[in-house]
């Protein structure tokens, strides 16, 4: 341990915005079109304790203009049918841990370490959606493809330093890469057969083309992937409402790295009291501790092997009174979703 190392990143990020919208209905057709403009700037100053160990300067101060235009395109084959045509383009900016340039260590023989310059990416995006409703179920459907340029993508690589016991550091980096070129489909399924049971299910497929090179080393791939979601919300006896999470995610492939699939499942339970003025819940994230990003890695200079871990299985009780407030006034006020759908990056 260093105790003398020490590194400071200030990071700044500006964003100017202006849009404006126009839509309107012509008998069975109706549109929505959108225009924005967008300003992103960028800026970083780093302070090493140490200069002399640096042998650049990792400041930065960088501005990104854009249009972006959306349109929306529905026609109505009935009362509960529809058909859906969309186009978007979007920006993806680097989160500031991808720009920071100093190293944080996972483990003895991991580093990862940001790459001040990392440029936001641009994506155009298409889809044509299908919807149709009946009494107790809804079914959405589309297929999508969705053009990306500069796409991040995280690489690893030999630092050539080695441990006191001659096992090589790796270090983890992001780029940009060239391109990169998805296309899929989903299907969505809403369940309502009762008012005590409400179930929601929804499937993904997609195949992703990438193409690029970084330091001399091609890094472009082709592979294919799934993931889907369910949901479900139960009324029990004594009117004990049952939450039900579940998250699957198939295996993925880069050019170096193979992902293994995810799965995890969350459960809720909860119960007002008093009057309606109480409510005692029950919450089970990560019911089966199975929420681990595992990988493995192969290159031309060494292979490697991770497991990562937000956290494990977590089980949380709570009982919150409300004082003068009823319970829907206090749903609209904002939830306890945090929103983060127990998924990796």
């Amino acid at each position: 341990i260093d105790e003398d190392l020490s590194s400071d990143f200030n990071f700044q990020q500006n964003i100017t915005a202006v849009y404006t919208q126009y839509g309107d209905k012509l008998g069975k057709f109706s549109y929505l079109l959108g225009l924005r403009y967008e300003n992103t700037q960028l800026k970083g100053k780093t302070t090493p304790l140490f200069p002399e160990n640096f042998d650049r300067n990792f400041d930065f101060d960088k501005n990104f203009d854009g249009i972006f235009p959306t349109v929306n395109l529905v026609y109505e084959l009935g009362e509960d049918e529809n058909i859906t045509l969309g186009y978007n383009r979007r920006i993806n900016r680097p989160r500031s841990w991808f720009l920071n340039p100093f190293p944080s260590q996972s483990s003895r023989t991991n580093v990862f370490q940001g790459n001040p310059d990392l440029d936001p990416s641009f994506a155009n995006a298409f889809d044509l959606g299908y919807l149709k409703r009946w009494e107790v179920f809804t079914l959405t459907s589309s297929v999508y493809f969705q053009r990306e340029t500069d796409a991040f993508e995280r690489v690893q690589r030999d630092t050539g330093r080695d441990t006191e016991d001659n096992i090589d550091i790796i270090e983890n980096i992001p780029i940009n890469l060239a391109t990169e070129e998805r296309y899929g489909a989903e299907v969505g399924v809403l369940y309502n057969p009762a008012k005590w049971l409400r179930t929601n299910l929804s499937f993904n497929y997609f195949r992703f083309e990438t193409d690029g090179s970084f330091e001399g080393i091609d890094y472009g791939a082709t592979n294919e992937s799934y993931f889907g979601r369910f949901s479900s919300n139960v009324i029990l006896p004594w009117k004990i409402q049952w939450q039900t999470n579940a998250f699957y995610r198939g295996p993925r492939q880069n050019a170096q790295t193979d992902t293994d699939p995810i799965a995890s499942i969350d459960l809720a339970f909860s119960k007002d009291i008093l009057n309606d003025n109480a409510t005692i819940s029950l919450n089970v994230r990560d019911l089966f501790n199975s929420r681990r990003r595992d990988q493995f890695t192969v290159t031309d200079n060494f292979t490697s092997r991770s497991s990562f871990q937000w956290r494990e299985r977590q089980i949380t009780a709570t009982l919150v009174y409300r004082f003068n407030q009823q319970k829907n006034e206090q749903s609209r006020r904002g939830g306890n979703d945090r929103g983060d759908g127990g998924e990796f990056g």
